[in-house]
């Protein structure tokens, strides 16, 4: 292999340049997806009711609707 190489360096030269040009054309067809799409489950809950305080509402209203919309399961929207 030496030899060949010593013997005709510009086929070697023309094998290494058809290599690296088809790695570079290859490289530049991959697809590479740098931020591919992902849908985190989420629930929002809003409550209003008014001439209460933030903390009452909390306490009362709120966190029951959220404790018990959690354990639901299989909801898509």
């Amino acid at each position: 292999m030496t030899r060949f190489a010593i013997r005709h360096p510009v086929a070697v030269a023309m094998a290494a340049i058809a290599l690296i040009s088809t790695g570079a054309v290859s490289l530049s067809r991959l697809p590479v997806d740098l931020m591919p799409s992902i849908d985190f489950p989420s629930i929002s809950v809003v409550t209003a009711y008014t001439d209460v305080a933030p903390e009452e509402m909390e306490s009362l209203i709120t966190r029951p609707i959220e404790q018990s919309v959690a354990t639901i399961e299989g909801v898509s929207e």
